[in-house]
């Protein structure tokens, strides 16, 4: 199991919990109590979790929930089923865009090496990624002001790309999603720059794991009729199954177990 595996299931854990011993989380995990406290001991450097006698509890709320660090360690396996099944649909030639939520972090990872791609994103963590990967992907950042707490471009300056690209595919993400509010998500400025280039985009992709359902975040996004293509990790529930594929919603479905 990789190191940020493990984080994600201590930091499941104690979002479950409250608390978890280290000789609970060793057993849980299969690792020696070393492994744990060294676990610990970076999630604590980063903020996510306070260190107790013992174990471990997690960082109050407040401090936790803005904290991208967290964020991108949050249901890891999850996310990386879902930019596996996205990647599937990115072909040769594709100008895709994709968004700045760490769901989709991972995507340019499983994009086929051999692919010429034209990737699109105001993320910074994606560029950091990509500079670390041997494939035909030509990335292109939106540039603009750093928001350091989220690690993504925006401004002015980023709001040119929407004018100078037309994706063939728009990859997003949002914090929520449900019947009454449609996509939704924490920023203005995430959610102004990700609208844009959705608008433009040929064809839109919505990537959420299942605990996205039925949240809702300050700020509206689009309604879920703006997507073309859904993909999650999970079936949905009958109610969203019904909607989704309803006379009023043209909408594919997609599930990370099913094949394409």
């Amino acid at each position: 199991m990789l190191a940020v595996e493990r984080k994600s299931k201590i930091i499941d854990l104690l979002e479950a919990k409250g608390q978890a011993e280290v000789s609970e989380l060793a057993q849980m995990l299969s690792v020696v109590p070393e492994t744990i406290r060294r676990d610990l001991k970076e999630l604590e450097m980063q903020g996510v979790l306070q260190r107790t006698h013992g174990g471990a509890v997690l960082a109050e709320k407040k401090e936790a929930d803005t904290l991208h660090a967290l964020r991108i360690k949050q249901h890891y396996k999850e996310k990386i089923k879902l930019c596996k099944k996205a990647a599937e649909f990115i072909e040769n030639g594709d100008t895709i865009f994709v968004d700045n939520s760490t769901t989709l972090l991972n995507l340019i990872r499983f994009i086929d090496p051999e692919s010429s791609v034209t990737l699109l994103t105001n993320s910074v963590d994606v560029l950091q990624l990509a500079s670390t990967l041997e494939n035909q992907v030509t990335v292109i950042s939106s540039g603009g002001v750093l928001h350091k707490e989220k690690m993504y471009l925006s401004g002015s300056i980023a709001d040119y790309m929407h004018t100078e690209f037309i994706p063939s595919k728009a990859f997003i993400s949002c914090y929520g999603i449900s019947l009454e509010y449609g996509l939704s998500d924490c920023s203005m400025n995430e959610a102004a720059f990700k609208k844009n280039m959705m608008q433009v985009s040929q064809k839109t992709f919505c990537i959420v794991d299942h605990t996205k359902f039925e949240k809702n975040g300050p700020v509206k996004l689009t309604g879920i009729d703006a997507c073309d293509v859904l993909i999650t990790d999970k079936r949905l529930e009958p109610r969203y199954q019904e909607m989704l594929q309803s006379d009023n919603v043209i909408m594919d479905i997609f599930h990370c177990e099913e094949r394409k």
